[in-house]
């Protein structure tokens, strides 16, 4: 496919509904062709729709120091693969440990992990239909801070997001992103029963992956999530509000034109766990928050800042 600079508002209608979230056409292969001129900003770095499909889970019950998939888990990544059976897109596996060991072997220990969650993804799914990014960061984002039994336990989980996209092969204007690139997800799992106020403890960890941030730039989905009670409607207003507190936060310790921002609101229709209990009910309240490093251009940057100084511009009115 040969592409040029001038065919750029000619292609827009049709490279957006063929899935690609940017205003930028120049393809990787056609890249060099422009000697002289700065083309980085006309490289699409992602082929995701702003209005796609986006799916979350976690794997949460592995044992100490092992990471075969337990029964609960193959149970939470069975509904995963029926609500994304027949899409295409990335999906994206994290893997991490608690802290006992030392910090290579929990290394180790994490991809196998993340490894575990793929190969039984890959057994139940067309693999062909998926580009995967396998990550795992062993004992440095811990979940939970406590050296409680309990607390390390909820620290030896997988996380796993899939994002609607076509694949890369199919889309010859996208860069595949790179393979050492950094990818982060975090959870706010303290969200009192209807409300979207940040506990002390969701702010630690928020000031922790705001950490890992520093230097960096990329994109930051931050997804919002309730219990089951209540309506779909009513469960969807508040994640959303959940998500919004989160981002709000997050903007109070970043450079917001560093990154680009998304909100999304899944209510109750995504639970962590599918069950009803306490403890089910208390991880289902929740945002997750997931980073993916890109670059960003000076248009975007410009855009970010535009869109937090409207948002403050509000806030003072209120």
């Amino acid at each position: 496919m040969k592409i040029t600079i001038g065919l750029v508002s000619g292609v827009m209608s049709a490279l957006l509904l063929a899935g690609c979230a940017t205003d930028t056409y120049v393809s990787q292969e056609n890249r060099d062709k422009f000697a002289g001129l700065d083309v980085s900003k006309f490289l699409i770095s992602e082929c995701l729709a702003p209005e796609r499909e986006v799916h979350i889970a976690i794997a949460e019950h592995f044992a100490f120091d092992k990471y075969k998939l337990r029964d609960l888990d193959k149970i939470n990544l069975d509904t995963f693969v029926e609500e994304i059976r027949g899409l295409k897109g990335r999906i994206t596996i994290v893997g991490h440990t608690d802290y006992k060991g030392s910090l290579e072997y929990n290394q180790r220990l994490s991809q196998r992990r993340a490894k575990s969650v793929a190969d039984y993804l890959k057994a139940h799914l067309d693999p062909t239909n998926y580009d995967w990014e396998v990550k795992h960061l062993g004992e440095t984002q811990p979940l939970l801070l406590g050296k409680t039994d309990k607390d390390r336990a909820e620290n030896r989980r997988a996380f796993i997001v899939f994002e609607e996209a076509q694949k890369y092969e199919e889309m010859p204007f996208c860069e595949p992103p790179k393979p050492e690139r950094k990818v982060y997800m975090a959870m706010t799992p303290h969200f009192d029963f209807d409300k979207s106020v940040l506990k002390p403890e969701d702010l630690t960890q928020l000031d922790d992956f705001t950490a890992q941030l520093s230097g960096l730039q990329g994109s930051i989905m931050v997804a919002g999530h309730t219990d089951q009670a209540g309506s779909v409607s009513y469960n969807e207003k508040l994640a959303e509000r959940r998500a919004e507190t989160v981002v709000e936060y997050l903007k109070t310790k970043l450079d917001p034109k560093q990154f680009i921002w998304e909100v999304k609101s899944f209510g109750k229709l995504q639970p962590a766990i599918n069950e009803r209990s306490d403890k089910a009910d208390a991880l289902n309240r929740r945002a997750f928050i997931v980073f993916k490093e890109s670059d960003i251009t000076a248009e975007q940057q410009m855009l970010s800042g535009s869109q937090q100084q409207a948002l403050s511009d509000s806030e003072s009115k209120l």
